[in-house]
């Protein structure tokens, strides 16, 4: 039996996702619970300023939660172009 959405798409979440994805998940599925919810939500945002301080790009990480908030299609091909954009953070020009 699957609980929460189903993961359809078969599109494959990076390494550096695996928390924000297990945060997710527990929102999904013990959504009614108020506390439980907001610790959680509390838990993804020191995981995303985290993920920021890795260098990884803001923008994929802010299409990454929009696409395991929802899992719609549309999310998966914004987050995958998203991460196919060359990372422009903290690079030298020389």
């Amino acid at each position: 039996m699957i609980y929460g959405f189903r993961h359809q798409g078969g599109y494959e979440i990076p390494d550096w996702a695996m928390q924000l994805k297990h945060y997710y998940w527990v929102i999904r599925v013990e959504g009614r619970d108020k506390a439980k919810r907001r610790r959680y939500y509390r838990y993804i945002a020191k995981e995303k300023l985290r993920l920021a301080e890795l260098n990884i790009d803001q923008q994929a990480i802010t299409k990454l939660c929009k696409y395991l908030s929802n899992f719609h299609p549309a999310n998966a091909t914004r987050f995958i172009a998203a991460l196919s954009n060359e990372n422009r953070q903290l690079t030298f020009n020389f």
